[in-house]
């Protein structure tokens, strides 16, 4: 009987969460149906009726598709073309959305582009970042690893309030502006100091033709 058996055969530990084999969750499943109980079949097998609840609604709906492993469904051919072509689409709109994203500091020299993907990281990885941007990782990652020191945070954080600054005053102003808002957020600079920075940046007022 089920209950009975050794649940080391059919559960793998992985950092304090148990995941279950497929074979012991289609029997505990069949299991559960022979009983009337569900909540005393779990106790039995030590998992939880919510978890063996959910087991049965997969198996109920998905029948010998279900519990593949990584928590995707077995697929027949038709599916997984569909499912790859999905996947196509969804790494392509990421794409999209970095270079969209990545576009006003594109130009703005390598510094800025990697206070960009340091930003970024939040919304996917830095390999993928570097990679749709033609950024060598390499160089990025010993960059990251030099300016995130305690000694350089703060010429980090003043290096990404000019940046953004200067993209909010639409590139129209220059080290003494920039200095006039900086001191407005308490940060107290020289205009030569907030000049070497935006040098730095690569940050340049955009002087329009007439």
């Amino acid at each position: 009987m089920l209950c009975t058996m050794d649940q080391s055969n059919h559960q793998i530990s992985k950092k304090n969460r148990r995941v279950y084999e497929r074979t012991f969750k289609e029997k505990a499943v069949l299991l559960s149906y022979e009983r009337s109980c569900i909540e005393k079949v779990g106790e039995e097998l030590g998992i939880t009726k919510s978890l063996l609840n959910k087991w049965r609604k997969d198996f109920k709906k998905y029948g010998e598709r279900s519990f593949p492993g990584h928590g995707n469904l077995l697929l027949n051919p038709e599916e997984e073309k569909i499912y790859l072509l999905k996947k196509r689409i969804k790494k392509a709109e990421l794409d999209s959305f970095i270079i969209q994203t990545a576009a006003p500091y594109l130009s703005s020299g390598k510094l800025r582009i990697y206070f960009f993907i340091q930003d970024f990281e939040k919304n996917c990885s830095a390999k993928r970042i570097c990679k749709v941007l033609g950024i060598a990782q390499r160089s990025y990652s010993r960059w990251k690893n030099h300016y995130i020191s305690e000694r350089n945070k703060r010429k980090i954080e003043l290096l990404q309030v000019i940046a953004t600054l200067f993209i909010t005053k639409k590139k129209r102003y220059g080290p003494k502006r920039i200095t006039v808002e900086l001191r407005k957020r308490g940060y107290i600079l020289s205009i030569s100091t907030t000049a070497r920075y935006m040098k730095e940046l690569g940050l340049f007022v955009s002087i329009k033709k007439p």
